[in-house]
């Protein structure tokens, strides 16, 4: 009995770790000196136009939701702006039929350039962070281009706001 409470007590000493110097942490992924983000409209270089309108108020409510951060509408009272532009948008078929050659499931892929920069300083956080994703859509079920493009817009948001994130 005594060498089972000598045990004991050497594992709950040698679990105690008031300082630890590497491993989990639970301080906040995003930085605690911004406060506020100003979201310009994402530019499109391609010659599909529209998607920025689907991407911008994407990335807008995904930091609302998911970062500490504030959007503001005032590029004035903003600690730092993130903008950015659509290089490039791709449309390539998955499948077809054979006999037909009619598509069967078709991808779009959407290539992003952004930045986040500090209006205090002037520094970038990041600068020039490329991102590529890709959105399905099979026309015989009904799916077209758009909500395969509203799916990738989506999915770049929440690429772009893990971007924001520190690096651990």
């Amino acid at each position: 009995m005594a060498a089972l409470t000598v045990a004991l007590m050497l594992f709950i000493g040698g679990c105690h770790d008031v300082e630890p110097e590497q491993g989990y942490t639970s301080s906040s992924l995003y930085r605690t000196d911004i406060k506020t983000v100003f979201v310009e409209m994402f530019e499109s270089e391609s010659f599909r136009r529209g998607i920025e309108f689907d991407l911008t108020p994407a990335i807008v409510s995904r930091l609302e939701l998911h970062s500490p951060y504030k959007v503001v509408s005032d590029r004035r009272k903003a600690d730092t702006v993130l903008y950015g532009s659509i290089n490039r948008v791709i449309e390539r078929r998955l499948a077809q039929q054979r006999e037909l050659d009619r598509p069967l499931a078709n991808e779009v892929i959407l290539v992003v350039t952004a930045n986040w920069q500090d209006l205090r300083s002037g520094e970038f956080i990041f600068q020039d962070r490329r991102l590529k994703v890709s959105g399905t859509y099979v026309p015989m079920l009904g799916s077209g281009r758009a909500g395969a493009e509203r799916e990738a817009a989506n999915e770049l948001a929440q690429r772009i706001i893990e971007q924001m994130e520190q690096p651990w």
